[in-house]
């Protein structure tokens, strides 16, 4: 994701984007119970941070449990100037996960889910001779995933209130600028 302006976050934001994180299904009438805030709060203060690129509600399905038994992340090393249009080709793959750009080592990442390794082997077989600028890749096969779940920075400074100090609702101020991509 590009970056975004940036906008700032107070320890109500950050509470709430713990209470998404624990049950993003959860209500906006829930939430501001367990906030001590009105639905209506939440409700705004949601799309503020929605709209800001700040936090995403989505289902995240088990590729595994969908019969998808070959589940991989892939690192592409591409000659200079290549990488806008890998990733506009990548972007187009409905069997990509996620796509990432890499300061180290790799320029590009990318995770893919796919039935098995031989739908893979067909699937990257054409994709390396689709991709510009390809000049190598590694495959990351993984066989098992023993945690899947984002919980960014809750470091002192940013503990929500009730977690441990004292704070009003405007809580400590702290400018946060977009988020890198899942």
């Amino acid at each position: 994701m590009a970056k975004r302006d940036s906008i700032e976050l107070d320890a109500l934001s950050y509470q709430l984007i713990v209470e998404l994180q624990r049950d993003g299904r959860a209500s906006f009438r829930e939430i501001g119970k367990r906030l001590r805030v009105s639905p209506g709060t939440v409700r705004a203060r949601y799309n503020q941070l929605r709209e800001a690129g700040i936090v995403e509600v989505i289902a995240i399905p088990n590729p595994w449990r969908m019969g998808m038994d070959f589940h991989a992340t892939v690192g592409l090393r591409l000659e200079p100037g290549s990488v806008e249009g890998a990733v506009a080709v990548l972007a187009k793959k409905r069997e990509v996960g996620w796509i990432a750009l890499l300061l180290t080592v790799y320029d590009v990442m990318f995770e893919v889910a796919m039935s098995d390794s031989h739908a893979f082997g067909e699937f990257k077989q054409a994709l390396w001779s689709e991709l510009p600028g390809f000049i190598s890749a590694d495959v990351f096969a993984m066989w098992d995933v023993r945690k899947f779940r984002y919980e960014f920075g809750m470091t002192e400074a940013k503990r929500p209130i009730g977690a441990g100090r004292k704070a009003d609702r405007r809580g400590a101020r702290r400018a946060i600028k977009g988020r890198a991509s899942n």
